[in-house]
């Protein structure tokens, strides 16, 4: 269960594999920014609403932080800014004076990669390295390290990256999913922005892009869920059925135990067949929470391509397990 992140990069076929001497350099390249610029920060309060993304695996969550960060005049991480995840004001400061506000989000991925140095990223280095998700094993004891972590110093990054942009700033936080009701409170105002797809669609998504990862299915793609430890000596089809499965239940009790009102649901065909409805919905919490007015920069297209798979014999086998993970589990 030690396995680490890196080690899963070292699994995949050459087209996803990252190149171990391009992430020392950019690796050297951060630690000597920041011991620059942490001590700049300045204690910041918190202004404007954070909007936070995050969903199972190959449900819409790249699509959906795409929309916010077009249409909505909020700040974002683009792939150009990645590149600074330990010293992001760096990062903000050289996309502003290289690209300015320019907006090159084509609403195109592969497997939440995006394209365009202007396109969003979901900035995974800095989320891990503050929230300490670099291992199977520190996954799995979210919870248990919850307390432990760098609230404080977290915080006020993100308040100086805020003041940067000078707006609210939107991210797919995939990592920050683990700390729901802990996120809020540090951060004081959230938007969370749940998206679920049709779970069947979702697992033979996954499926896909494992054999297109790796290969073949044997090795896990993706986020994880606490209960890894369950699932990894599984059937592969198994591991899949319990991801979505444990993803799922774990991010509702969270939003349950947290008492949380400040969640968008969205259903990923909705948000196709109609985004701006979700642009509203996400613009009308903002102003009840918070009394903050997030301006629409530019309208979303009417529509996008919804996509399903046809039925099949492999999405009811699919239907079979995630079914036997209820029975077993739904009253846990």
């Amino acid at each position: 269960m030690g396995e680490t992140l890196a080690d899963l990069n070292n699994k995949r076929a050459a087209g996803y594999q990252k190149d171990h001497r391009e992430e020392n350099f950019y690796l050297e390249m951060n630690r000597l920014l920041m011991a620059q610029e942490t001590p700049r920060y300045r204690d910041l309060p918190i202004e404007h609403p954070f909007i936070f993304v995050f969903g199972p695996p190959r449900s819409g969550t790249t699509l959906t932080s795409q929309v916010l960060a077009y249409c909505l005049d909020v700040g974002y991480i683009n792939n150009l800014m990645a590149r600074f995840w330990l010293a992001p004001l760096h990062g903000i400061k050289i996309s502003q004076g290289a690209l300015g506000e320019a907006d090159q989000t084509r609403f195109e991925s592969d497997y939440a990669r995006t394209v365009g140095v202007a396109d969003i990223h979901e900035f995974g280095y800095f989320w891990g390295h503050w929230l300490e998700k670099q291992s199977m094993e520190e996954i799995v004891r979210s919870g248990e390290k919850e307390n432990h972590l760098d609230w404080t110093g977290l915080k006020r990054v993100l308040a100086n990256m805020q003041n940067a942009f000078g707006k609210s700033l939107s991210f797919k936080n995939i990592y920050g999913a683990y700390h729901l009701g802990k996120m809020a409170e540090v951060l004081e105002k959230v938007i969370y922005v749940f998206i679920e797809r049709d779970e069947l669609d979702t697992a033979v998504s996954i499926r896909k892009a494992r054999e297109k990862y790796y290969g073949h299915l044997d090795t896990w793609w993706s986020y994880t869920p606490v209960e890894y430890p369950q699932l990894k000596n599984l059937d592969p089809r198994d591991q899949i059925a319990g991801q979505i499965y444990f993803l799922k239940r774990g991010y509702n009790r969270q939003i349950k135990e947290a008492g949380l009102n400040n969640v968008v649901r969205i259903r990923y065909r909705d948000l196709c067949e109609n985004p701006q409805s979700f642009l509203e919905q996400v613009r009308q919490m903002s102003l009840e929470l918070y009394g903050a007015d997030i301006p629409v920069k530019n309208q979303p297209p009417q529509q996008f391509t919804f996509r399903s798979y046809l039925d099949s014999e492999e999405k009811a086998d699919f239907a079979r397990r995630l079914a036997a993970f209820r029975a077993q589990y739904d009253h846990a």
